[in-house]
């Protein structure tokens, strides 16, 4: 069995983007997208622990819920749930979100 191993092997296997799929990618929230948080009962929150290993919570409440607070930051009120704090021990050792 072979594996990839490097980026250019992998995008020897697929056609290049096309220009609207590369041009869809945002750097901070435009008005459509603060739009759509501002709206949406439901997020996602996704960390990694030190190590690496991936976590996603959800997250729920009425719309509005979610805070967009300038361009490159919102805010997700904490909720009473299963105690766990994945979410907030991730972050401690790594603040990436997606």
């Amino acid at each position: 069995m072979e594996f990839i191993t490097t980026r250019d092997q992998l995008r020897s296997l697929y056609k290049a983007p096309q220009e609207r799929a590369v041009q869809k990618e945002l750097r901070a929230i435009d008005p459509h997208s603060r739009n759509f948080i501002e709206k949406s009962p439901f997020v996602l929150i996704g960390t990694q622990d030190a190590e690496g290993n991936g976590d996603v919570s959800p997250k729920g409440d009425k719309p509005g819920f979610v805070a967009v607070l300038d361009e490159r930051t919102i805010a997700i009120p904490d909720r009473p749930g299963n105690n766990r704090l994945d979410t907030f021990e991730n972050l401690l050792v790594n603040p990436a979100v997606g």
